[in-house]
């Protein structure tokens, strides 16, 4: 990542200005990444270069240079990164392309150790559709089948793929790429939903906020651990059945026996 803002070499405001112009009117399309830039950071820039006609005092002058892309006022925690919460569009953050941003991060660099905040465009609308850059991420939690108290939390895109959320899994509990997985949402503490459509977005799959998501890797044998757990549940009900069956039966043989005759029939 480049960082700093010191000597690079960057076109004169003039050509920044009609650059970045053209850019700043692409227009949204579903799935692709667009960046978050601190407001002030970029009303800076906007006067370095003279970008807004009305503001065109000074253009180029040192004392207006913005220094390093720097978007630490939209952070709730500087060591995480996260967002603030209701954070608005054009107030707080301005949202450009990634070609804008490769621009700007080229002459401009960033500030050391920040992370760039890229989000992905989603399309809202059951009927009518519109495209959105989706700035607050999905939050889920993830865990292995055999260990579901260690549960991990992540964010995902809603265009984000479940093939998507599986690779990442095998990354966090450490699941070969050669080993056969399923995944299964998890609604109640007995309720499971296969994910079997890899290709299927978070959007698609109507996941929620704070969604337990469980990843379950191939026995060696071929087998898989919740089809011998629910082999062993359903031994169980029946064994259960069975019992209950015999102790009714026994119940009905109790109830037709015939009582002892009275003693004149004897």
């Amino acid at each position: 990542m480049a960082e700093g803002g010191g000597c690079r070499e960057r076109p004169d405001a003039e050509t920044q200005k009609s650059e970045l112009g053209a850019l700043m009117r692409t227009t949204l399309q579903r799935g692709a990444q667009w960046y978050l830039i601190d407001s002030r950071w970029f009303k800076q820039w906007k006067k370095y270069v003279g970008f807004d006609s009305w503001d065109m005092y000074n253009v180029g002058e040192h004392n207006l240079f913005p220094g390093p892309i720097d978007n630490s006022g939209l952070f709730s925690d500087p060591e995480s990164q996260t967002l603030k919460e209701h954070l608005i569009d054009e107030l707080d953050y301005v949202l450009v392309p990634t070609e804008a941003w490769n621009k700007l991060l080229n002459w401009y660099g960033c500030v050391e150790g920040q992370q760039p905040i890229v989000r992905k465009v989603v399309e809202h609308g059951l009927f009518v559709k519109h495209c959105k850059v989706e700035v607050y991420l999905l939050e889920l939690k993830l865990c292995e089948n055999s260990d579901p108290t260690n549960v991990l939390s992540c964010h995902f895109s809603k265009a984000d793929t479940i093939a998507t959320i599986e690779k990442e899994m095998r990354k966090l509990f450490n699941i070969p790429a050669e080993r056969e997985t399923r995944l299964w949402n998890k609604y109640m503490s007995n309720t499971y939903e296969q994910l079997s459509k890899l290709d299927n977005t978070v959007q698609d799959a109507g996941l929620y906020q704070g969604q337990v998501l469980v990843i379950e890797p191939q026995n060696e044998d071929g087998t898989w651990p919740r089809q011998t757990l629910q082999s062993k549940r359903e031994y169980h009900s029946v064994t259960r059945l069975k019992c209950s069956g015999a102790i009714l039966a026994h119940s009905q043989v109790q109830v037709i026996l015939l009582p002892q005759p009275p003693e004149w029939l004897g």
